[in-house]
């Protein structure tokens, strides 16, 4: 197993390859995101849920919560389906582990999911978002937990990611949230400085 997975348990690594088996079975476009995406793209962190956006015709969520019931999720489809509908987001369990279901009701997490790649995960490949996809996201709700995985993300990625694009999305937020932005730049600054030191002390 890849360092960045270790910490992932067994029963969420299955209920990831049963949706992914089930949304792709359907044709339908998503992302992982949330903390093991984070972890697949930078550090290893423990985590107990799984987060996806997902763009699901509303004529073939039955069809798939009756599949994904088939394979031992937990839900009520009837309210499953007025979530979704009112609140663009619900949740399913997975023998203890929780599935959150995203709408992407937002023109940035629409970009997600066409930004996301493929990335192999135990046997199987997974549609994840990019570093830059997860940070945008992350800005949004900016508890300090997302902070932390910005700080890894930008450890981790900081010679491929494509800033621009994350200012770009983010754009349309900055005006509400002004100081995230200003915070991201200077954690930007301290990733830069981290890897300057890294670099003076590496061994030539």
């Amino acid at each position: 197993m890849p360092e960045n997975q270790a910490n992932i348990p067994q029963t969420l690594t299955t209920a990831l390859e049963h949706l992914a088996d089930v949304l792709e079975h359907n044709g339908v476009r998503y992302a992982v995101i949330g903390a093991v995406a984070a972890a697949i793209r930078s550090r290893p962190r423990y985590t107990q849920d799984i987060d996806l956006l997902l763009n699901v015709p509303q004529l073939a969520l039955p069809g798939i919560l009756a599949e994904l019931q088939g394979r031992g999720f937990n839900f009520d489809a009837e309210t499953v389906i007025r979530e979704w509908t009112t609140s663009a987001m619900t949740a399913l369990d997975y023998q203890g582990v929780r599935v959150d279901l995203l709408k992407p009701v937002l023109p940035l997490f629409h970009e997600v999911i066409e930004k996301a790649t493929e990335e192999r995960f135990e046997n199987r490949t997974l549609r994840v978002a990019t570093a830059e996809g997860l940070i945008a996201l992350k800005l949004l709700s900016f508890r300090p937990q997302d902070r932390a995985d910005i700080a890894s993300l930008l450890a981790a990625n900081r010679d491929r990611l494509d800033i621009e694009w994350i200012r770009r999305e983010f754009a349309p937020f900055d005006a509400a949230e002004p100081q995230r932005w200003r915070e991201f730049e200077q954690l930007l600054r301290e990733s830069a400085a981290d890897d300057a030191v890294s670099q003076e002390i590496s061994p030539c």
